[in-house]
């Protein structure tokens, strides 16, 4: 077998990627610019297009290349062995084109390598059960951006609720507000809401009052399991244990 570089595979997944999604690699430009492009406007505008979606172009191949050197650096594998592994499994093979179909896209430095750790994990570890978890991680970190990440950090100080079959300790406080995590982060203020309705959509903070009822801006948050995993992704230069 001639020897594969993470390029070669980075291609490949590329390829996976627009098949399960139904879209062509590369960037087509559509819409009222692919008109004009289309229409006698003249060469210079064309070029400046065409140079436009080069760039892009190269950009997202370059990005692809990066995510798969660093999961192979993560696992101590050689790119033919990397492909040997997603080849053999079909479920880990259409996972790993989403998580590049989505790196490829995403400019975002820290959440391209926490996709890949979280890819790296996947193939080390790619039993179902394992590989649901990932899954909702990976489409975690596609929805959220800078300001979700900085929240997160933020309410990760807090104390989160201890984890079955573990019960809370009367008289600990678990958890953070929204004011709380605002006057920590005042840049955060303006967006509070929308930010907190989000991570808990996603299922990434959670409530921290055990059951307990209470409604409004003084309810408090805190990392779920899930968002404690997000952050080791984020955080960390290797992939969390499972």
């Amino acid at each position: 077998m001639n020897k594969k570089t993470e390029g070669d595979v980075a291609r490949g997944l590329g390829q996976v990627a627009a098949a399960s999604t139904g879209a062509a690699v590369g960037v087509v430009v559509g819409g009222p610019a692919g008109a004009l492009v289309g229409a006698a406007v003249g060469p210079v505008l064309a070029t400046g297009f065409e140079m436009a979606a080069d760039r892009i172009a190269a950009n997202r191949a370059a990005r692809r290349g990066e995510l798969m050197s660093e999961v192979t650096r993560v696992l101590g594998i050689e790119a033919n062995e990397l492909q040997q592994r997603l080849l053999a499994d079909e479920r880990l093979l259409e996972f790993a084109g989403r998580v590049v179909g989505a790196a490829q896209d995403i400019s975002l430095t820290q959440k391209r390598r926490a996709l890949s750790r979280a890819l790296a994990a996947a193939i080390a570890d790619p039993t179902p059960a394992r590989l649901d978890i990932w899954e909702l991680l990976q489409a975690a970190i596609r929805e959220i951006d800078a300001p979700h990440i900085r929240f997160l950090h933020v309410i990760s100080s807090a104390p989160s609720l201890p984890q079955p079959p573990e019960k809370p300790v009367d008289g600990v406080r678990y958890g953070m507000t929204l004011e709380q995590v605002c006057e920590i982060d005042p840049g955060l203020g303006l967006g509070g809401h929308a930010i907190l309705q989000k991570l808990l959509s996603l299922g990434l903070i959670e409530s921290s009052l055990h059951g307990v009822l209470w409604s409004g801006t003084h309810r408090p948050y805190a990392l779920s399991g899930l968002g404690q995993r997000l952050m080791a992704l984020l955080e960390s230069d290797s992939p969390p244990a499972s």
